[in-house]
């Protein structure tokens, strides 16, 4: 049996293939692939807080957490699906309704100084269908209910599950010659195949199977679930499919096996027993799958101090983050609207710091983010419930896109005078990755206590911390 997974889009089915688009799941050990970019079956979120204020030039803004993710998730589905054709997967590419919004995008212009610093993030257009790794194809919303089959190819998934189908996007690109679904005009194109690298992309209409008659609803556990008949409709719709990617791969005009021949009097006894071991063979595969995506899941947060070395931004920021906790510090980003910090820092000592991050691809770290630290510094002890200044921390990459060996430069030397005069501690982000490694490697707590104290010791200036062992 084909391994099949369906990423943003529900089929009836008892079977666990569903993979959330807001996820960095691997399509390594499937055979066909369904793809909705459905963003209603995602946690992304407009509110920041308990605020709502996800509205930009009348359109949805995403969250800046949200914003990053999608960004992530857009990069991990582009690349998945490129390997996937490469590797000669078949991909079925469910055209939901097309969703333009707006997100953030990591990147912001400070204008201003002191009280009138004004801090501005950027935000660009986006839309659920740059998950795909197309640029030839556009994607246009129209919405209508009736589809009608262009070819042989899905005569049989069309038969099978016409009730379900409707249209809310249809697409244009010059590489399509041949439809598989249309308008009834044949002045839109619902559907098309083709060949893409070494395996094959089959783009299909909305399909909706949360329909009344397919789902039934549990009084104890308050869920619906897949009704018979709904399970049923998704073993065609699945078999359908199937079908259809033998027929492609067989490179010729041949018309895919109805499902009746699924029916008992056509079985044949030997292949039952052979598909029979097939599936346990299957589910053994499956577990180790599941086993293998936890453990990738692990290996991502456990790589994720790496990024130390090379990163900037959000990412840089969150890495940060990370090996402040592992010194013991409790550190977190922090914006109310009008003040944003890259970390609010404490120590189990009760120091308080306020840390700002930077990366530069080339150069020293420079003192327009030191001046960004210091008025962060002011703006924070003139809040109410700050009763001390807090200690600043300007925690720099420079020269990221080169190896720690082969780095010269650092901090520039006014941003080290004015470190000095403002007492401000400078951080390297090699040498937080060289000390964190070590206490995780040993669990050395006392160590941990040395940094920090070396931290507190040699504000001013830039921090040398205790040699490992």
């Amino acid at each position: 049996m084909k391994r099949i997974s369906n990423i943003g889009f529900h089929v009836p089915s008892n079977d666990d293939n569903y993979i959330r688009l807001d996820s960095l799941n691997s399509l390594s050990e499937t055979d066909i692939a369904i793809f909705c970019p459905d963003f209603d079956n995602t946690y992304y979120s407009i509110y920041e807080g308990y605020s709502n204020r996800g509205v930009y030039e009348g359109k949805r803004l995403f969250n800046k957490d949200s914003s990053a993710r999608i960004l992530e998730h857009t990069k991990h589905w582009k690349t998945e699906i490129l390997h996937f054709l490469e590797n000669g997967g078949t991909l079925f590419i469910v055209l939901r309704k097309k969703e333009d919004f707006y997100i953030y995008t990591g990147t912001k212009s400070i204008s201003g100084t002191g009280r009138n610093q004004k801090t501005t993030n950027h935000v660009a257009p986006y839309s659920n269908y740059n998950y795909l790794p197309f640029s030839s194809f556009e994607f246009h919303s129209a919405s209508g209910k009736t589809v009608y089959p262009n070819s042989n190819l899905v005569s049989d998934l069309y038969k099978n599950c016409k009730d379900y189908f409707s249209f809310e996007t249809y697409i244009k690109s010059d590489k399509i010659t041949n439809s598989d679904f249309t308008t009834k005009n044949k002045d839109r194109i619902l559907g098309a195949s083709l060949k893409i690298k070494n395996g094959f992309v089959i783009f299909l209409p909305i399909i909706d199977f949360h329909s009344p008659k397919l789902t039934k609803y549990n009084e104890k556990s308050e869920e619906a679930t897949w009704s018979a008949e709904g399970l049923k409709i998704g073993k065609i719709f699945l078999n359908s499919l199937v079908q259809m990617d033998k027929v492609l791969k067989q490179e010729q005009d041949k018309t895919p096996k109805p499902n009746w021949l699924n029916d008992a009097p056509f079985s044949l006894k030997v292949s039952t027993i052979t598909e029979t071991k097939i599936n346990k063979i299957k589910q053994v595969v499956l577990k180790k799958q599941k086993e293998i995506a936890n453990l990738e899941q692990l290996l991502e947060e456990q790589e994720s101090l790496k990024d130390l070395l090379f990163e900037t931004g959000k990412p840089l920021e969150k890495a940060v983050i990370k090996a402040l906790n592992i010194l013991g510090y409790q550190a977190e980003n922090y914006d109310d609207g009008e003040l944003e910090l890259d970390q609010i820092i404490l120590s189990p000592e009760g120091q308080r710091f306020i840390g700002e991050c930077e990366g530069k691809d080339s150069k020293d770290i420079d003192v327009s983010k030191f001046r960004q630290l210091l008025d962060g510094l002011n703006a924070d002890f003139e809040k109410e419930t700050v009763q001390e200044r807090a200690s600043g921390l300007l925690i720099g990459n420079p020269q990221r896109l080169l190896a720690p060996s082969e780095r010269s430069l650092s901090f520039t030397q006014k941003c080290q005078t004015g470190a000095k005069r403002e007492q401000i501690g400078l951080i390297k982000t090699e040498d937080l990755f060289n000390i964190c490694r070590y206490i995780l490697e040993t669990n050395d707590t006392d160590f941990a206590k040395g940094c920090r104290q070396a931290i507190t010791d040699q504000l001013g200036g830039i921090v040398q911390f205790p040699q490992t062992n």
